[in-house]
């Protein structure tokens, strides 16, 4: 199964939003499908939220690896400082400290 994009924006939305072609396999689409009806949510909302959840986990995993700073991945997530700390620490990802954009929150935050 595949679903085509399109771009669309209408009076009530906030931004545009574009629509893109997934392509599932049949066994994908069973457990989307699966988890959609357990939710009682439209399918669009249920990907959306894996792609929210998935992007999450993958900064989360590049911070780790050393391959993004803090400011990097607040910035791809859309998401304040403050915000990102609290995801790792529910992750117990442990936090660079020495990171110029973590200073700065530090020193803003509490003073010096």
């Amino acid at each position: 199964m595949y679903y085509n994009v399109f771009q669309s924006s209408g009076e009530t939305m906030s931004e545009k939003s574009t629509v893109i072609t997934v392509r599932l396999s049949g066994r994908d689409l069973k457990r989307v499908e699966a988890v959609r009806v357990l939710e009682n949510v439209d399918r669009s909302t249920l990907i959306k939220e894996f792609i929210e959840d998935g992007l999450r986990r993958r900064v989360i995993h590049l911070y780790q690896r050393g391959k993004l700073t803090a400011a990097r991945a607040t910035e791809i997530l859309e998401i304040p400082l403050r915000e990102f700390l609290e995801i790792l620490e529910r992750e117990d990802v442990p936090v660079n400290w020495d990171s110029e954009s973590i200073k700065e929150y530090l020193k803003t935050r509490y003073g010096e």
